[in-house]
């Protein structure tokens, strides 16, 4: 390969993974990204790699507040900047699954309530849920360690958008119109999946050690189950089932790593 196309493929990987950037956050990349329909569904590859910086981002806010404010308002301030970063997306996503997944009769009338745009019960309580949820865990984890609960953060977020990768590569997508997840359906490789689910799994290990092990279990038997559960409800997934799972995978590796430091927070006590 010549230095030219090496160049062009670097380049053109630059403006893929810029494109999972724009289409994950509201992180600003000014004029550096061209789109290119036929480059976006490749870009899947990269979400992982956008969980982790969104991880970091939550770590160094959390970090900052942790020096001058007591743990929970810490997180507060870290949840607050990852929802900020993404736009709300995975959480709009969770609320109008649980809305539609739980509250329809059918397939087709579950995703005619996923796709109406006001909150419902389901989705209200949800989104109380997770949000409370996260508080509690993320406060947990850092009073036991700031450096723990920041490698917490990286891991939870670069895992939860690998079971996005890989429910888009196991399970078919069920919407046949134009929505904003529907170019990633239904195109997503098993090269790619794996591809994408290297990054997380090496650095889960660099991070969190021996703890990495049964967050990886519980992240990949919670991305079968969740999968399981939107084939069983409208046979398929949808962009909300993927916001909806991301935040599962995310509190399930909180609630993993708070389980494995229980023998130590309750020694604190």
């Amino acid at each position: 390969m010549s230095g030219q196309s090496f160049m062009t493929g670097v380049r053109q990987q630059l403006n893929i993974f810029l494109g999972a950037l724009v289409f994950m956050t509201r992180i600003p990349v000014g004029n550096r990204y061209v789109f290119h329909s036929e480059d976006l569904p490749r870009s899947v590859v990269y979400f992982p790699i956008v969980g982790l910086i969104i991880g970091l981002l939550g770590g160094l806010v959390l970090f900052c507040g942790a020096l001058f404010f007591p743990p929970m308002v810490a997180v507060l301030f870290c949840i607050g900047t990852t929802v900020a970063i993404t736009g709300a997306l995975h959480e709009d996503g969770l609320a109008d699954a649980l809305d539609g997944l739980l509250g329809g009769n059918d397939p087709t009338r579950r995703l005619e309530i996923m796709r109406d745009s006001r909150l419902g019960t389901y989705g209200s309580v949800g989104l109380w849920f997770s949000l409370t949820a996260k508080l509690l865990l993320l406060t947990a984890l850092l009073q036991e360690s700031v450096y723990g609960a920041i490698c917490a953060l990286i891991v939870a977020h670069g895992l939860g958008r690998t079971s996005t990768v890989a429910l888009l590569f196991s399970h078919s997508y069920v919407r046949n119109d134009q929505s904003k997840s529907s170019p990633f359906g239904n195109v997503v490789t098993l090269k790619e999946a794996v591809m994408a689910a290297i990054c997380p799994i090496l650095l889960s290990f660099v991070l969190l050690g021996n703890k990495s092990v049964p967050t990886l279990m519980v992240a990949a038997i919670g991305t079968w189950a969740a999968g399981t559960f939107f084939h069983r409800k409208i046979g398929g997934i949808t962009g909300d089932c993927l916001g909806a799972a991301n935040q599962f995978i995310e509190l399930a590796c909180y609630l993993t790593l708070v389980v494995r430091l229980a023998p130590a927070i309750a020694s604190m006590i």
